[in-house]
């Protein structure tokens, strides 16, 4: 699969940066051809990276001092990919409950967002201790690309 663009940056696992990250991630896929006038995806795409970006400062970091984290963007003919790496600590995604929609709390729901609003979700650890976060969602059109 081709890609058509590709976006990387390298930032620190700090929560100030949320902001302006979920930002450029929204406002550039507002931009493609393919998510220009679905709205409402593109308000689960920032919602999933935003979830994802803010769970890797909160957990992965949260014992040890902030470190990197690589936001990779790929656009394709058919898809775009937000892929998120950082070296904190990692999590069995097998062991994270489905949220109790009858007693939630403030917290709880990110992986559920993720999932829900990604075509794709897949986590892995390795053995060098980087953790690797894809996102993927389907263009909403065939016809999404420049």
């Amino acid at each position: 699969m081709q890609t058509e663009l590709y976006v990387r940056i390298e930032a620190r696992a700090d929560i100030i940066l949320l902001r302006p990250l979920d930002l450029f991630v929204r406002n550039l896929v507002e931009q493609l051809p393919g998510f220009s006038h679905a709205e409402e995806i593109v308000d689960n795409i920032e919602l999933a990276f935003n979830e994802a970006f803010a769970n890797i400062c909160r957990h992965a970091y949260k014992s040890s001092p902030k470190g990197p984290v690589r936001v990779e963007i790929f656009v394709r003919q058919n898809d775009l990919e937000i892929r998120l790496e950082d070296n904190g600590e990692s999590f069995n995604p097998d062991e994270i409950a489905e949220p109790d929609f009858q007693n939630l709390g403030e917290s709880g729901l990110g992986i559920w967002f993720m999932k829900k609003f990604m075509d794709e979700w897949v986590y892995k650890s390795d053995e060098t201790g980087k953790n690797t976060l894809r996102l993927i969602k389907n263009m909403p059109c065939k016809s999404a690309t420049r």
